[in-house]
């Protein structure tokens, strides 16, 4: 885990997709902690051991302790985060789309936190240069991290945050709470994945899915509070 300061940055895009519109200030009033990797298979098989976590389905490439698990929906991560706060005493959870986007671009108004153009060796995606295959992402931590000194926020695998999936911006909550909804059933991922192209890396890329589904792409990352 790697401690975020309190701060403030503009999120979402004018110049992009409709959902990221518009571009609007976030204060983040409280420091919070996130992970400084994705989940690793390691680490959601130790849940699994302990009977609190659903396997991870075998053809998501989890033979490979070290690389981010996938093919896990919004709600196995809830299983997940309810077992490690138990396991470790500290409350977890999924970090929101607010403090998920101030951590990824790591104080950068860029299109993504190393400039405006793709460079090869700082994500993993199909349009990030060498080395890269089409099977399955590279281990956590594998690419330069950002200036928060965060892994993968780009490319790998996308990653669910806590929030309701809205279309767009507009009346969204200025400051970083999750913006969540009564008995919501579609969620938000951010970041891209592996396979995708370079359009999907900016920092201000978004996507949904229903909580319930496992998806060969999605993974996730923790988040919990500073006291």
């Amino acid at each position: 885990m790697i401690a975020l300061p309190a701060g403030s940055f503009t999120m979402g895009s004018n110049s992009s997709d409709p959902s990221e519109k518009p571009a609007h200030h976030i204060t983040i009033k409280t420091p919070f902690a996130i992970g400084k990797y994705e989940v690793s298979v390691a680490q959601w098989n130790t849940c699994v051991s302990a009977g609190a976590c659903p396997h991870a389905e075998p053809d998501a490439g989890h033979a490979n302790p070290n690389a981010p698990v996938r093919n896990v929906s919004w709600d196995d991560a809830q299983q997940y985060l309810k077992w490690l706060s138990t396991a470790s005493g500290k409350p977890h959870r999924l970090p929101t789309e607010a403090e998920w986007e101030y951590a990824a671009r790591g104080g950068t108004t860029t299109r993504y936190w190393w400039g405006n153009q793709m460079r090869q060796g700082k994500a993993y995606c199909k349009d990030c240069g060498a080395p890269w295959q089409a099977a399955g992402p590279a281990n956590v931590g594998s690419f330069a991290p950002n200036p928060y000194g965060l892994h993968d926020m780009n490319g790998s695998v996308w990653e669910w945050v806590s929030d309701c999936w809205h279309s767009s911006y507009k009346t969204a909550p200025a400051d970083a709470r999750a913006w969540d909804e009564p008995n919501c059933r579609t969620r938000v991922i951010r970041g891209g994945s592996w396979r995708d192209g370079e359009s999907y890396m900016l920092s201000s890329t978004r996507f949904k899915y229903d909580a319930s589904v496992r998806e060969s792409q999605n993974g996730f990352r923790v988040a919990s509070d500073l006291k």
